[in-house]
């Protein structure tokens, strides 16, 4: 049997702390999937089944934010910045050919990364493909933050050697 320690959602929880502060008057979507379901599922189970069943091989962007005459793509990045960067104009070519975004304001589409910290090289590259990068930490998200920076001090390489001795005398590795 193998152990497997929980994961934090940690982006979840600082995407709707970010959104309920900036945004809290207009109608947001979490997890939204985007892009196009294949044809022939709508066909064969209607377009409400064929929307459930295709969800897994869909991408989907942390927040949609949808303004008078916009809407605002919002993906949160801890470290993984240029992943952000990357994703995000995908995810606005993929917002025509959403069903389930068809009587949204699609016509202007925002482009935001939200992250911890602003790194020079990341807005860089972000401009260049139109990501606005919002910088948003609060307290508990700094911490988060900053274990990074202490992973390979010799304190918590001890503890980490500490926790896998005693799984694996509990028989868990």
């Amino acid at each position: 049997m193998a152990f497997s320690k929980l994961r934090r959602e940690i982006e979840p929880r600082w995407v709707s702390e970010y959104v309920s502060k900036f945004y809290a008057k207009n109608r947001v979507m979490y997890r939204v999937p985007l892009g196009p379901i294949p044809r022939e599922l709508s066909e064969l189970h209607g377009t409400a089944k064929a929307q459930k069943i295709y969800r897994p091989w869909r991408p989907e962007v942390d927040a949609l934010i949808v303004l008078p005459r916009m809407i605002i793509l919002l993906e949160a990045k801890i470290f993984k910045w240029m992943d952000g960067v990357s994703k995000l104009p995908v995810y606005k070519g993929l917002v025509p050919t959403t069903p389930e975004l068809k009587d949204l304001p699609t016509e202007q589409i925002l482009m935001q990364l939200l992250v911890v910290k602003k790194m020079s090289w990341v807005a860089a590259a972000a401009e260049n493909v139109g990501v606005e990068v919002i910088e948003y930490a609060p307290d508990w998200i700094l911490k988060i933050w900053e274990e990074r920076d202490k992973y390979w001090t010799p304190d918590a390489v001890a503890q980490r050697e500490a926790r896998k001795k005693k799984l694996r005398e509990l028989g868990y590795v």
